[in-house]
């Protein structure tokens, strides 16, 4: 064989660069056909057998996870169900498991929790909804009648306060007649956009609310198999490190699973506490300010202080705000107590483990890149990333210890 002769002729060389500026040229024509499923399968097409390449292998990959990540974002009115009826299933599981244990089939055990769950959420918003609707409609009709309150205020009160002459209190009477007519309609405009453009994609929402009304059904047919799909995945683990992975999926499982279930019976405990507590006070606006103590209380700190301050925007817009401000701060502030105290070491426990920097620190991040999820997420991923650090740092120090060792 002649070593000096080439892998190529001038001629394929010349035919390949041609075929490939074809093949580009073909591709930008039919820019608007080739959607990203059909793209992807294309460069798979021409990549998968060259897979054998270390950098093939990782362009693969690469395509891979930007088109999953398109993927979702893309469908994600379709995968939402699914993904709601998923995570239900993941915090019930062990309940029905726990059922199973007393002998009681897991096709009953499943059906008596699917029903009791769509049953109190049903019982729920048939209670709350009613309620709701009043509280908005009076805070918003209170917001719309704020110049007259002003107007009054200043008439009153406020001339004593704001200036020692009738003069004075005239010119900043005159600067609101001016300047909140022209605010208030900006904000009454910006209503009204927003509300045209909810009657605009009412189709959609309506093709959002027949998606939901596939979550129970999806919760079921899971939720009965859930056992299955644990087991699929203890499958796909390769074996030779099947143990190491199984130690870290534990570990997680039990952060994220711990924190969730405890977080979540926490919330609606926090959340129906706020608001008996607030309608002993007689707050006119009771219902609203504890469903948004018990949502925010998954994210901790920085839902306590949103809660603070929206129960207090809320409060000024109640006949007697000081009272109610007052009374909104002590209830807020005394379920917290009970929360932190009582609640929250007896059903969640330490199970996540993070020092409070670290937590208002994940949150801050994770909230900034993935929004409403990160706050949600923030606080069992870093406790889960925490592990992978620890048990990583772990082995660094034992391989650096080991080389030491062979050196002396």
């Amino acid at each position: 064989m002649n070593a000096d002769k080439p892998k190529y002729e001038l001629f394929e060389i010349l035919f390949l660069v041609s075929l490939t500026i074809l093949l580009g040229l073909f591709f930008y024509a039919m820019r608007l056909a080739l959607i990203p499923p059909f793209l992807v399968l294309i460069l798979l097409f021409f990549l998968i057998p060259l897979r054998a390449n270390p950098v093939v292998m990782r362009l693969i990959i690469l395509i891979v996870v930007i088109f999953s990540f398109w993927f979702i974002r893309d469908t994600m009115d379709i995968l939402a169900p699914f993904a709601i009826a998923f995570a239900l299933a993941y915090l019930f599981d062990p309940l029905v498991t726990k059922l199973e244990k007393k002998r009681i089939p897991r096709l009953t055990s499943v059906s008596i929790i699917v029903v009791v769950s769509l049953g109190l959420f049903l019982l729920m918003l048939t209670l709350s909804i009613p309620r709701i609707i009043n509280e908005l409609r009076n805070l918003v009709s209170f917001i719309m009648e704020i110049p007259s309150h002003i107007s009054e205020w200043l008439n009153s009160d406020g001339a004593s306060m704001l200036g020692e002459t009738r003069e004075d209190v005239d010119k900043i009477q005159a600067w609101l007649d001016r300047e909140l007519p022209h605010r208030m309609e900006k904000v009454s405009a910006y209503m009204v956009a927003k509300l045209v453009h909810f009657t605009k994609t009412l189709p959609t929402l309506f093709t959002k609310l027949l998606y939901l009304i596939l979550t129970p059904f999806l919760f079921f047919y899971i939720l009965k198999d859930f056992h299955k799909v644990r087991r699929w995945i203890k499958e796909l683990l390769p074996i030779e490190t099947s143990w190491v992975v199984r130690e870290y999926v534990e570990k997680v499982d039990a952060i994220i699973s711990g924190f969730f279930r405890g977080q979540l019976i926490v919330c609606t405990l926090v959340g129906i506490l706020t608001t008996l507590l607030l309608l002993l006070f007689r707050v006119e606006y009771a219902l609203l300010i504890g469903i948004m103590a018990g949502v925010l209380n998954i994210v901790p700190y920085v839902g306590l202080a949103i809660t603070l301050f929206t129960g207090l925007v809320i409060g000024i817009a109640s006949p007697n705000p000081l009272t109610t401000c007052l009374k909104i701060v002590v209830a807020v502030e005394t379920i917290r107590v009970v929360e932190s105290s009582v609640l929250a070491p007896r059903i969640v426990g330490d199970r996540v483990g993070l020092h409070p920097v670290w937590v208002m620190f994940s949150i801050l991040i994770f909230a900034h890149f993935l929004g409403l999820v990160g706050l949600i997420i923030a606080v069992p991923l870093a406790a889960s990333l925490k592990i992978f650090i620890s048990v990583w740092m772990h082995s660094y120090r034992r391989k650096i210890w080991r080389r030491k060792k062979n050196d002396n």
